[in-house]
Formats: structure tokens, C-alpha cells, sequence
């Protein structure tokens, strides 16, 4: 795996301007891309020196434009259950923030812990829990971040009004990191839903804490 610098050096070689907004396309999402314009792209390996493993993520970055909007999108991501350490698969997060990054969209698929949730269920997260995290969080080295508006308020109020004027169902909760490669036991399910979590993942959070910090 490549350091941030030299995979922004590859990136910064590759394009010549890059959008302000990335969004990190999860598990079910890449059909995004069939309405992209897509201006340029390059695979994982080849930019952080990584193949992903995981069914469904192709591994690359492409910049284009949707919506007449010009965007980066990460199809795919790295995660810890794969092998790597909180601060590697955070490695696109800093590589971008390096490359101007200014607003961070990300989805993913996840498992309900909310009985009132139901299968393909829209969730705009208001928080997450981070107790499971233990030693693979990613800020080892930045200390005392602030947290308690992990989510900006003004992006998440503009996907709750899209929501509406769209006319999709969806929901506000809490998301809780579980590091896998299995999924949770009852027990686990139990005691996550008492610690008030509402939905449950193997991904977002570490992304989300080097994004903050």
C-alpha cells in the first residue's frame, strides 16, 4: 500500500482539476455510474497500490459529471475485515482531503438493529457509535477530536429535504461500526440496540472520524 503522498502525487499527475465533492459508492450503489459522465478513472491498485476483495466493488476512482455536477466517486472501498489497519483503509480520505476534498458523501449497506427499519430502507445517519472500534481506530496520532456534530447538520438537513420533495421513505438513526469479517452475534445485535444504535456496519465510521479530524 502506497503513503498519502505518493498516491496524491499519482493522482495529482493524473488530473488536472478535481471536484470539491467525493461520494463513496457501497455495496448496491455503483449503479450510479451508468448516469455519469465519466471524464477519467483509474483503478485502485494503481492509485493506492490496493486491490479491494469485496463482491460488488470494482476498486476504482472515476471523476465525471451527473446532473450537470462535476464529481468524484470512489467505487468501492477498503475495509478493515480485508486485512488492513484503521489508518490504511483511511488512505483515500487523507489522499483526497490532500487534493482539496470538500464535501465527504458516504453510503453503504447495512444491517437494521431498528425493528421499525425494513430491507432497502433509506437511513440518513445522525451519529454513530464508535465502541467497537477499539484499537482499529484510524486517529491514532490526532488526539481530542471533536465529534459532537460528526455529521454536518446543513448536509443532512438537504438530504432529509430531498428526501421529502422526492418522495422517499427514509429514516434518521444511529450507526454502529462492527469490525467483521463475521456478522453479529444475537448477542451483539442486543446489546448494540440498548447502547442505541439503530442500524449496524463494517464500514463509514473509521472514514468518518479521518474526515473529522
Amino acid at each position: 500500500m502506497f503513503t498519502s503522498e505518493k498516491s496524491f502525487q499519482i493522482l495529482k499527475n493524473k488530473v488536472s482539476s478535481f471536484p470539491s465533492t467525493l461520494i463513496v459508492l457501497g455495496s448496491g450503489w455503483n449503479n450510479i455510474l451508468k448516469d455519469v459522465e465519466i471524464n477519467f478513472e483509474i483503478g485502485y491498485e494503481t492509485l493506492f497500490g490496493v486491490k479491494t476483495t469485496v463482491p460488488g466493488h470494482t476498486g476504482k476512482l472515476v471523476v465525471g459529471k451527473i446532473n450537470k455536477k462535476q464529481v468524484t466517486f470512489m467505487s468501492g472501498r477498503i475495509h478493515m475485515y480485508e486485512g488492513y489497519s484503521g489508518e490504511e483503509a483511511t488512505l483515500p480520505i487523507r489522499v483526497f482531503a490532500k487534493a482539496g476534498i470538500k464535501k465527504l458523501i458516504l453510503t453503504a449497506a447495512c444491517g437494521a438493529l431498528n425493528p421499525k427499519y425494513g430491507v432497502g430502507d433509506f437511513v440518513i445517519l445522525s451519529d454513530i457509535l464508535t465502541l467497537f472500534l477499539a484499537l482499529d481506530n484510524p486517529l491514532s496520532g490526532p488526539q481530542f477530536i471533536d465529534v459532537s456534530e460528526v455529521f454536518d447538520i446543513k448536509m443532512r438537513n438537504k438530504a432529509r429535504k430531498i428526501c421529502v420533495n422526492k418522495s422517499i421513505p427514509f429514516h434518521e438513526g444511529v450507526y454502529a461500526y462492527y469490525h467483521g469479517p463475521n456478522y453479529e452475534t444475537p448477542a451483539d445485535k442486543m446489546a448494540l440496540k440498548i447502547l442505541g444504535a439503530d442500524v449496524c456496519g463494517m464500514s463509514t465510521v473509521p472514514e468518518t472520524l479521518t474526515a473529522r479530524s
